[in-house]
C-alpha cells in the first residue's frame, strides 16, 4: 500500500506532515516584514477581511506554501473585489476584470514607483515556475492542434495567448510545432493522454524546459532569438512590453496557479506525488510575490502609506 493509500485509511497529521516536502528550517513567518499600517490605529479603520485571509496564510506557513498562497491570492481578490464595487461603471465584479484593474494600477506608476518595488521579485522568480507555464503551454497547444475538445485545456492556455499574442507565433513556430511532433493526444476515459512514448520523453522534457529559459528571459525584459522549425532555420527577436509581462505574471502565473488549485483540475500541489523540495521554495516565492503585488494594489488605494510599502518588499530577501 502506498504512503497516500496509507493516510487516507488513517489519517495522522504528523504522518501527513512526514510526506511533505517542507523544510523545518524554513523561518519565513520570522523574518517576513507584515503588511501592517501604524495609520489603521489612529483612524480605528483597517481592511478587515484582507486581514483574515493574510492570517489563514500565516496560520500554514511553513509547511503549506501552496495553501499559503491561495489565502493570499484570497486578500487579493477581496482587493480587487472592493474596487469594482466603488466604480459605478461596473455593473457585475468578475475575476478577469480584478486581475486587470490591479494589473493598471501597477502600470499606471510603473515607472515613477511600482517598477523598482516589484521588479525584484519578478527577476527571482524560480525556474520551476516557468516549466509549469511552458508545460500547459505546449498541452494545450498540441490539444488544440489534434482538435481536443477545449474542456480539456487550462483555461490559461487560452487566457494567455489571447493576452500576449507573440506567444502564439512562438508555439506555432517554434516549440508548439517541435512538441506536436512527438505528441499525439487522445482522450482516454475522462483524462488526455498526450501520446508520448518512451523514447520522446526526454526530447519532451528538453523542449518544456528550454521553453521556459526563453519565458523567463522574456519575463525578465530581456529579448530572446526564437529559431522556427522550418527547414530554412527562421530565427525572430521577441520581447514582452511591460503590459505584457506582467500580464504572463498575474495571468500566467499566479492567477492560473489559482485556478488549478481551488477548482480541483490538479493534484494538491504539497501532496502530490511528483512535489519535492523545488515546489515548496517555488511556492514560497509565489506567496512572497503575491504578498508584495497585495501590498502595491492597497498603495495604490490609499489604504498602505509609502513607508509600509517600502518595509514590505524588503521580503524579496526571502526568496529562496
Amino acid at each position: 500500500m502506498n504512503n497516500i493509500l496509507k493516510l487516507a485509511k488513517k489519517y495522522s497529521k504528523q504522518n501527513h506532515l512526514s510526506l511533505l516536502p517542507c523544510e523545518d528550517s524554513n523561518n519565513i513567518l520570522c523574518n517576513l516584514n507584515f503588511l501592517y499600517d501604524e495609520k489603521w490605529e489612529k483612524l480605528n479603520s483597517y481592511p478587515y477581511e484582507i486581514l483574515t485571509y493574510l492570517f489563514d496564510s500565516y496560520y500554514v506557513l511553513p509547511q503549506r506554501p501552496d495553501l499559503a498562497t491561495l489565502f493570499c491570492w484570497q486578500a487579493i481578490n477581496h482587493s480587487y473585489y472592493v474596487q469594482q464595487l466603488g466604480d459605478n461603471n461596473i455593473n457585475f465584479c468578475a475575476d478577469t476584470m480584478g486581475v486587470e484593474l490591479v494589473k493598471k494600477a501597477l502600470l499606471d506608476e510603473w515607472n515613477s514607483r511600482y517598477k523598482e518595488v516589484l521588479e525584484p521579485f519578478l527577476l527571482k522568480l524560480p525556474m520551476k515556475t516557468f516549466r509549469y507555464v511552458a508545460s500547459y503551454l505546449l498541452k494545450g497547444y498540441a490539444m488544440e492542434s489534434a482538435e481536443i475538445a477545449e474542456k480539456y485545456r487550462a483555461s490559461s492556455y487560452k487566457t494567455l495567448k489571447k493576452k500576449i499574442s507573440v506567444l502564439t507565433d512562438i508555439l506555432i513556430n517554434s516549440y508548439g510545432d517541435a512538441y506536436c511532433q512527438i505528441a499525439n493526444p487522445v482522450v482516454v476515459g475522462n483524462k488526455v493522454d498526450l501520446g508520448i512514448d518512451n523514447l520522446n520523453k526526454g526530447k519532451s522534457r528538453n523542449i518544456t524546459h528550454s521553453f521556459a529559459m526563453k519565458l523567463r528571459k522574456l519575463v525578465e525584459g530581456e529579448e530572446v532569438e526564437i529559431t522556427f522549425s522550418d527547414t530554412a532555420k527562421t530565427k525572430k527577436k521577441y520581447s514582452f512590453t511591460e503590459n505584457e509581462r506582467l500580464s504572463f505574471v498575474l495571468f500566467g502565473i499566479l492567477y492560473a496557479s489559482r485556478c488549478n488549485n481551488f477548482h480541483g483540475n490538479v493534484a494538491a500541489r504539497m501532496n502530490s506525488i511528483n512535489a519535492n523540495k523545488e515546489t515548496f521554495e517555488m511556492y514560497i516565492d509565489i506567496f512572497l510575490t503575491e504578498y508584495i503585488i497585495l501590498a502595491i494594489h492597497m498603495h495604490s488605494q490609499g489604504i498602505l502609506s509609502d513607508a509600509v510599502l517600502d518595509k514590505v518588499k524588503k521580503n524579496v530577501e526571502l526568496m529562496i
